[in-house]
């Protein structure tokens, strides 16, 4: 029996690799150094779409609410604002011996939830300290002393950032721009210093922090340097090896028309760039040699080949002693500095020495705001500034935002059918193909004999479900007045991805298959709502043109959102029937432990409309 849950990986396997062979053409084109600048500029042009940063810097407002000393240097414990009233908890590391002015370090944490209490972390900031460097460690959000969920450890790191993320996007936001623009004013802040070198700054940061360490250094021209580890390859490998990512390493749209994460570091050209991978990375190495070779054309055509390079360690995912002391050397070698690249033997501080909020988290800075306070302030913002249109404008304009062209009635295959003994039904199947090489299923609950073609009926329900079909209507009863059938669109029932597990086959996890292909369908500015939304117009298109007079569209659970919003954009005459109200997704993006998939949110959607209004015109018939 046909199994098509490896559809969707494959759809997008596609997509990418055409992508890839589209930049590949464009890259080879490049033969001056005018070519390779109007190229750069695309592609700053490009990413700076990508981040909404406040339109002004507020004042940072900065803390010094502790030090602690070594022999050779002092680290302060820094709160500063990146927004108003939005604290961003630091360590300063400060070289006691400095002569003159000094180069400046930001140091990013990855994914660990110490974020810069973290002993890895803590080595790199004191051996760059301790050659020469003033270092700042920040906290990301989410990570250290950042939590926006104290006392919920179950909501932190990665799951905080991408249930965040999903609110946000609703109203045109994400949390990447966040995580961004903490970096952007921590540099404001590094170069507030007496002590600092405005000629020689620099970022550093691994895997999350070489991923932010990227993004800074792409839409920030003061680093003078850089050095990214474990995170650099091309998406497309990605996509290839099923590899969900952080919320903040899908900028969206990024890849629409070519990008790639490499227009991040061709956009700092030509500054001083190191590429750090590991030989056994998750992040495929093969890509990060690829990345490194397109990048080293770009620098070669501005005459500066000397100035990117590529380290690969011998170990796994991590900064580990090879690649800290490759970015040491790196250092040394463009801030001049009179040290050697040997890590130094350091004795680590304690959480305590190191804290710099009250209680240890900055939702206890007085006066403060969360991430969830300005959530709630930009959505509500959204909702006021919406315009009011008419049932027709607003149904193109949905069309145009979902990315829904013409709907045809599409082919299908007759499948093998169904059939349980013991309940004495079964189904009849149709493989519904809603895109060249992508299969949908429909099923009609029945007795033996199953229909190898779809019938005709005076009535027929399409039931949308809210994880799969067959199973829900197994619990039905069949209908003598009418065909029930069940609709499982792209990426739940028989649909629903095989692989890209990642410790869970839960479709509402946060972190998941489910997560992973809308966030693909983000970075390319598609919408993974709106390509399920097509999925049941084309299957209301197959069922009226084989000869069924009326449909009755139902839904339930999740499936509520698209099916309702098919029923306001079908140009074919059914009969919607939902039981109860559709939950918003103002509600979602106020709900600070909401649920909704980010695959049932559209990026932002509030600025044109919400379900209930949806709902009402479909009830209204309009």
């Amino acid at each position: 029996m046909s199994n098509y849950g490896d559809l969707i990986q494959e759809y997008y396997v596609k997509k990418f690799r055409a992508n890839a062979a589209q930049r590949k053409a464009e890259i080879d084109a490049l033969k001056t150094p005018e070519d390779a600048k109007k190229f750069i500029a695309k592609v700053r042009a490009r990413i700076a779409g990508a981040y909404d940063f406040p339109a002004e810097k507020c004042d940072l407002n900065v803390r010094i609410t502790g030090s602690v000393e070594r022999e050779d240097l002092i680290v302060q414990n820094v709160i500063y604002d990146s927004r108003p009233n939005f604290p961003v908890t630091a360590n300063l590391y400060i070289p006691k011996k400095r002569t003159g002015k000094v180069p400046g370090v930001i140091f990013l944490c990855g994914h660990s939830g110490d974020g810069k209490f973290c002993d890895t972390y803590q080595a790199v900031m004191m051996s760059l300290c301790r050659k020469g460097c003033v270092v700042l460690g920040i906290d990301p959000i989410g990570q250290g002393e950042r939590t926006q969920y104290p006392y919920e450890e179950t909501l932190q790191t990665v799951t905080e950032h991408n249930l965040l993320s999903r609110r946000m996007l609703l109203s045109g936001d994400n949390i990447g721009t966040w995580r961004v623009y903490d970096a952007v004013r921590g540099l404001d802040y590094l170069l507030s210093r007496e002590e600092v070198d405005p000629e020689r700054v620099g970022v550093t940061g691994n895997s999350g922090g070489g991923t932010l360490t990227t993004l800074v250094a792409g839409v920030d021209d003061r680093f003078t340097a850089a050095a990214p580890s474990c995170y650099i390859t091309r998406w497309v490998r990605n996509v290839e090896n099923e590899l969900p990512v952080d919320a903040e390493q899908i900028p969206p749209g990024v890849a629409a028309d070519g990008g790639e994460m490499a227009d991040f570091l061709i956009a700092q050209a030509p500054r001083p760039l190191l590429i750090l991978g590991q030989k056994n990375d998750f992040f495929d190495i093969r890509g990060t040699r690829e990345v490194y070779e397109e990048v080293k054309r770009i620098y070669a055509l501005l005459g500066k080949e000397e100035n990117v390079d590529i380290f690969v360690g011998p170990t796994n995912h991590g900064y580990s002693i090879h690649n800290r002391e490759a970015a040491y050397g790196f250092f040394g070698k463009n801030f001049k500095l009179d040290a050697d690249d040997k890590e130094p033997e350091n004795h680590y501080f304690s959480v305590e020495e190191l804290t710099c909020a009250p209680g240890g988290f900055s939702v206890n800075v007085p006066g403060s705001l969360t991430v969830n306070d300005y959530i709630a302030k930009r959505t509500l913002e959204t909702v006021a500034k919406r315009p009011k249109l008419s049932p027709d404008a607003l149904r193109a304009e949905l069309k145009k935002v979902l990315g829904i062209g013409e709907v045809k009635v599409p082919t299908y295959r007759q499948l093998r059918g169904k059939y349980f003994p013991d309940a004495k039904k079964g189904y009849s199947r149709y493989g519904v193909e809603t895109e060249e090489h992508l299969i949908c299923t429909l099923s009609l609950l029945g007795e033996l004999p199953s229909y190898q073609h779809i019938p005709e009926s005076d009535v027929a329900e399409l039931y949308i479900p809210n994880i799969s079909s067959q199973d829900e209507l197994l619990k039905r009863v069949v209908p003598q007045s009418r065909k029930l059938y069940g609709f499982d669109y792209r990426g739940v029932g028989e649909n629903t991805p095989d692989g890209c597990d990642q410790g869970s086959r839960e479709f509402f996890a946060y972190y998941t298959y489910d997560y992973h292909y809308a966030s693909l369908a983000l970075l390319r500015n598609e919408s993974m709502l709106g390509s399920r939304v097509y999925d049941i117009l084309c299957a209301i298109k197959l069922l009226k043109a084989y000869g069924n007079k009326e449909i009755v569209l139902t839904s339930s659970g999740i499936g509520q959102i698209p099916a309702l919003l098919a029923a306001f954009l079908t140009d074919e005459k059914i009969i919607p029937s939902f039981g109860h109200r559709v939950r918003t997704w103002q509600e979602s993006a106020l709900s600070t432990r909401d649920m909704l998939p980010q695959s049932m949110g559209q990026f932002n959607i509030l600025a044109l409309t919400d379900l209930d209004e949806i709902q009402d015109l479909v009830e209204a018939g309009k």
